[in-house]
């Protein structure tokens, strides 16, 4: 249902839930100049208004909404930068005396968007600068995380687009060149220029909830998402050796591929996935983990809308080579064929299960309105598991074929 133009209210009815959830989202360009300011407007949105100008009275007002719970979520979908405001509170019908605790959420997101903490066209700056501060922390404890310090400098060597190359968090270096009034600038671009979904979730009024939303000062803005990005495949495999004194070595590979979401071989991508890296039965877990004692810990993970497969293992440095080889093995063998049916069967009733429970999760439900919407796509869970269940084997194998490695990153630890 469209508020205005560029700011779309999906409503979505289920008694499954004793809460209700409103997700007001904004969706913007992952670039690096604006990345570490669109963070540091989410850190900002969860901690202090204009009405409550201290983390102390915002969560005294969330209590006093029978215990709300309020977040903040940055995320990516290609190039699309995602921020997410999440608040969850209880059904009216379970409040003591009846309260209409739907309109009161509405009122407090309004008060949190339209009068924030500023000072001047800029954010209150006591506040800002505790809230940079604190993330900037948080991101120089990633960069110990050697799991996550090596993902990133694979997509760097990887990625030909500059913006695919960071982290959906920015980095310390983005995060420091940022200040009180770059970043509340960088709100007001967001709320009058990005695409805006709101998602309510739950039991309630739905005429209700039409006006009240309808009432938020929202403009019309004509905002281009670009969702997909395939980069040309190279003939050449870029490598790239870095060292750490920490204990485990870490080796990353990427590979791509030319499927993009929902595309006719998406499926057999998926189950070609879970059957190489995905589950704790899979080939790389089974043979280089179990059998061959290579990894502490393998695995691989698709991304169909940057065209990207990604193979991870924490390895001791000396194995890396052997490693390497029982790698491209794997890969080769399901190239080949060389797979049983067993293995497609176990693959399939694990991502079933997992799809199936997945339902269950209020932010799945949620996802999965914004992927019907913007990629003109209505799969149902029902229509997911039979198309899983419908590929083949010549599906994997076709699909095996298309996937090629291009980067390789390792992190050679003592």
């Amino acid at each position: 249902m469209k508020i205005a133009q560029g700011v779309q209210l999906h409503l979505i009815k289920t008694k499954q839930f004793k809460t209700n959830q409103i997700t007001f989202r904004f969706s913007g360009d992952f670039k690096q100049k604006t990345v570490a300011r669109r963070v540091l407007v989410a850190q900002m949105l969860a901690t202090a208004s204009e009405a409550y100008p201290t983390a102390q009275a915002f969560r005294k007002k969330l209590a006093d909404l029978y215990g709300a719970s309020l977040s903040t979520k940055v995320s990516t979908k290609g190039l699309v930068h995602i921020v997410d405001i999440d608040i969850v509170f209880i059904r009216d019908e379970f409040t003591f005396q009846g309260e209409k605790l739907l309109e009161e959420i509405i009122a407090f997101l309004n008060e949190i968007l339209f009068s924030p903490l500023v000072a001047i066209a800029q954010y209150q700056t006591k506040v800002f600068d505790v809230e940079k501060a604190n993330f900037i922390n948080y991101l120089e404890a990633d960069k110990e995380d050697s799991f996550y310090s090596s993902d990133l400098a694979l997509k760097a060597i990887y990625f030909d687009n500059p913006n695919l190359k960071i982290s959906k968090y920015g980095q310390v270096e983005l995060v420091e060149a940022e200040n009180s009034y770059t970043a509340y600038q960088e709100f007001q671009q967001m709320l009058h220029k990005d695409q805006i979904d709101i998602f309510v979730l739950g039991e309630y009024d739905d005429y209700r909830v039409v006006q009240l939303m309808n009432q938020l000062p929202l403009e019309n803005r004509t905002k281009s998402l670009r969702f997909f990005y395939q980069q040309p495949y190279q003939n050449v495999t870029k490598e790239r050796i870095e060292h750490r004194p920490v204990t485990q070595s870490i080796l990353q590979l990427a590979y791509s591929h030319p499927i993009s979401y929902y595309d006719s071989d998406y499926y057999a991508l998926v189950v070609f996935n879970g059957l190489m890296g995905a589950f704790a039965h899979s080939k790389l877990f089974t043979e280089l983990r179990e059998k061959e004692g290579l990894a502490y810990t393998i695995g691989s993970q698709i991304d169909s809308l940057t065209g990207l497969l990604k193979v991870y293992a924490g390895i001791d440095k000396k194995n890396r080579n052997l490693v390497l080889q029982l790698i491209n093995k794997q890969f080769s063998d399901i190239r080949l064929g060389r797979f049983s049916g067993q293995l497609i069967k176990q693959t399939k009733k694990m991502l079933i299960t997992n799809a199936l429970a997945a339902a269950d999760n209020p932010k799945v439900l949620i996802e999965k309105a914004y992927n019907d919407y913007h990629f003109k796509k209505n799969v149902s869970t029902e229509l997911w598991v039979s198309n899983i269940e419908k590929v083949s084997k010549a599906d994997i194998v076709k699909v095996a074929t298309k996937v090629k490695l291009q980067a390789l990153y390792f992190l050679e630890g003592e």
